[in-house]
């Protein structure tokens, strides 16, 4: 077995220890944040010569991909729990499929085990204006996991009904707008307890920059199919029908709109976009905006709607890219799912400076530890410091937490690079 591979301790679906599972060759890890938008074209794991298995049978709450395959002489049943260490952390992932040929290694499919979640059920739960841990702790009360930390503020609500409590962690992830990831603690040997920490964003800052053409063993830049628009109309819930007095009569009329605090329109556009980013009217005598529309179904409040409209549009504005490269390539270190990095691409005229974040990581564990990573772009940089629409958001966050204590998440300044 190579140095680098990690030793895989092995349990059955009762948390028995079986012993270790020896690895032949090497572990392929993939991790992905949910927030990835094009997951289908991320990095192959037949990269690294093992035989590609199928995607996830579903999308982790904010956190997409979470898997390990490798091969073995011996047979983990389809329930087997497998417990690594990785680097200051541990990870236990679950067995959800083996290829087993009549001559040959068994390959082994493993998820994170944050996949039991699919057994919990809830029936039905209305969170009315509940904390970020609050609700963390109804959608885990059926299950055998924990909230180890919460560090998402505002309040907000939703509805669960007939879901299971991974469905419900990841609604949850949405509504309350943060990001999770698994803390398994190990003593004697063991799983003590299962965690989760709900965070506002997972990775850090920590001054890593990427310079596209500069010095690449491999690298793919990938403008994404995603439309561009310079001008979104915002949707909210379907208002409910009422008689003279006021008194609901049954059904719903016409989605809710803001135009009542917006001037009387019901879009919101960004003027430096159009310039850029717009279409000629018929006359080609001015530029007119690109309309896209985006919905809110659980928004009841024009205010609100309209500073979440602004905040969908700060995104909607940029073309979406992201590269794949080997993590070699990062000036400054090391990189972890959700870090932060300086991207130069002067490959554009004018140049690109962006800031964005690792969506995905793919790494090989053999011989050393081969790395690549997804790196998709967050904003522009140069562009969201002089946009007018950057700072409408900013001035709208404590209007919307007055609103219903539900607030939109902080905008964080962006320095140039």
């Amino acid at each position: 077995m190579a140095g680098a591979v990690p030793t895989l301790w092995w349990f059955d679906r009762f948390d028995d220890r079986s012993g270790i599972l020896p690895v032949v060759g090497e572990l392929v890890h993939i991790e992905e944040l949910l927030e990835l938008g094009h997951s289908e074209r991320g990095l192959n794991a037949r990269a690294f010569s093992l035989k590609t298995c199928q995607r996830a049978r579903f999308l982790y709450a904010r956190s997409g991909e979470d898997t390990i395959e490798f091969r073995c002489r011996e047979v983990p049943a389809k329930g087997d729990r497998l417990l690594w260490r990785d680097g200051s952390i541990w990870r236990e992932h679950v067995v959800v499929r083996t290829d087993e040929p009549l001559e040959g290694l068994c390959s082994v499919y493993a998820e994170s085990s944050l996949c039991e979640l699919l057994n919990d059920f809830i029936e039905e739960q209305h969170l009315v204006s509940r904390t970020a841990a609050q609700a963390m702790a109804v959608v885990l009360a059926p299950t055998r996991w924990s909230v180890a930390s919460c560090d998402v503020a505002g309040m907000a609500g939703c509805v669960l009904y007939h879901v299971n409590a991974l469905w419900a962690l990841r609604r949850v992830t949405e509504v309350w707008d943060g990001e999770v990831e698994p803390v398994i603690t190990v003593a004697g040997g063991r799983v003590t307890s299962r965690a989760i920490r709900f965070k506002t964003q997972l990775g850090s800052w920590n001054g890593l920059r990427f310079t596209y053409g500069k010095n690449m063993a491999r690298c793919t830049r990938t403008v994404l199919e995603q439309d561009v628009y310079t001008a979104l109309y915002g949707f909210g819930m379907g208002l409910p029908l009422t008689d003279e007095d006021g008194r609901y009569v049954g059904g719903y009329r016409k989605k809710l709109t803001f135009g009542e605090v917006n001037g009387g329109v019901n879009w919101v556009g960004d003027e430096d976009a159009r310039l850029v980013r717009g279409r000629w009217n018929a006359e080609r005598t001015a530029k007119v905006h690109s309309f896209g529309q985006v919905g809110f179904p659980d928004c009841d409040d024009p205010a609100r709607l309209l500073a979440l409209t602004r905040r969908a549009l700060l995104d909607a504005v940029q073309p979406k890219v992201s590269y794949e490269i080997d993590v070699a390539t990062l000036d400054g270190g090391e990189c972890g799912l959700g870090d932060e990095v300086a991207v130069v691409d002067s490959s554009r005229t004018s140049e690109w400076r962006l800031r964005a974040r690792v969506v995905k990581r793919v790494r090989a564990f053999g011989d050393a530890v081969v790395c690549c990573v997804t790196i998709g772009t967050v904003q522009q940089v140069d562009y969201a410091v002089t946009s007018s629409l950057a700072a409408d958001v900013a001035a709208l966050q404590d209007d919307v937490a007055g609103i219903d204590a539900s607030s939109v998440k902080q905008t964080r300044p962006l320095a140039r690079l």
